[in-house]
């Protein structure tokens, strides 16, 4: 099989509880054309003395202070030099084998410019699953709203040189951005294949701090989307909401053509699981009656009118509870 250069990028500051079961997933993948770049942001627990011990395996490391997660990994985008790029943080893993499928599924299709899976959760519950989109709309969704697991998301670098690095000012949807970017522009094949392990832990960004930030973010990006492609309707709608922010720059303009009524149905759709798992019912309730009465086919369509109403009287963690014994089978 022709084996691809695949950059790795693993950005790390004092996480030496977990970065060694990290960089074990990825030099285990046993694949015989990898780069392994981990970039430190001057860690003062353990985690030198790990990345030391496999240095030897490891491309490149450097520990010295920065500017940030987004800072960190695009130090190491600018590195890397392999066809196929992603980064796992130093809590996460790969799952084994990914690198060999990933190779494949690009060879497969020249044309391919990003392949996302799905990810195993473990850590602080019993393990489960992330669960793929549907097909219908799916390239609507992949501007619209969060579409797949960042640890199982891999693209060419091609998408880094022709759409430029994380986006530095998000700190917490900064991979949303660049995905936007990459379903603006180009072809992306969804997988089956649980590519990653996600680790949740107190410590963790994603789960200590998925919050308001994630939804302020999400909603600056959608802002910017909407605006990129001109859709007058849709950025009328999004101010009507409060959740429109005039952006400072616009995506590359898109060949593609995008229906502005769509996006926002799932975007807010989106919004709304969101704010349920956070016990915002009183936006939660805001949201669901504008979609109601704005998109009333689409809603009734989707078959989550009827679930949208019997959450509102529900306990927040009750449908993500159901959800994760559903992902274990």
């Amino acid at each position: 099989m022709n084996a691809p250069r695949i950059s790795i990028i693993t950005p790390s500051f004092n996480q030496g509880d977990f970065i060694e079961e990290t960089i074990l997933s990825v030099l285990n993948q046993d694949y015989p054309n990898l780069e392994y770049i981990i970039i430190d942001g001057g860690s003062t627990d353990q985690t030198v003395d790990i990345i030391k011990k496999y240095s030897d395996r490891i491309s490149y490391w450097v520990s010295e202070k920065d500017r940030g997660q987004s800072h960190a990994i695009n130090k190491g985008f600018e590195r890397a030099k392999g066809e196929i790029i992603n980064w796992i943080n130093s809590d996460d893993q790969l799952m084994p084998g990914t690198l060999h499928k990933l190779a494949a599924l690009f060879n497969v299709d020249p044309e391919l410019m990003m392949v996302h899976g799905r990810i195993e959760y473990f850590g602080e519950t019993r393990p489960y699953y992330s669960v793929n989109l549907p097909a219908k709309d799916l390239d609507t969704r992949y501007i619209s709203h969060i579409c797949m697991p960042q640890p199982a998301t891999f693209y060419r670098r091609q998408l880094l040189l022709e759409q430029g690095l994380l986006d530095e000012s998000l700190h917490f949807s900064m991979d949303t951005d660049l995905f936007v970017r990459a379903g603006l522009h180009y072809k992306i094949h969804q997988s089956d294949e649980v590519f990653a392990r996600f680790r949740l832990h107190s410590a963790s960004k994603s789960v200590s701090a998925f919050n308001k930030n994630f939804l302020k973010d999400n909603a600056v990006i959608f802002s910017k989307t909407i605006t990129s492609l001109g859709l007058k309707q849709a950025i009328a709608e999004m101010k009507q909401l409060d959740l429109y922010t005039a952006p400072s720059e616009l995506y590359k303009p898109s060949s593609r053509t995008f229906d502005g009524n769509k996006m926002v149905f799932y975007f807010l759709q989106h919004r709304l699981s969101t704010l349920y798992y956070h016990k915002e019912k009183k936006e939660f309730r805001r949201i669901f009656n504008h979609l109601a009465y704005n998109h009333t086919v689409r809603l009734l369509g989707s078959g989550k009118l009827l679930i949208y109403r019997v959450l509102l009287f529900l306990p927040a963690g009750f449908l993500h509870q159901i959800k994760k014994v559903i992902s274990r089978k």
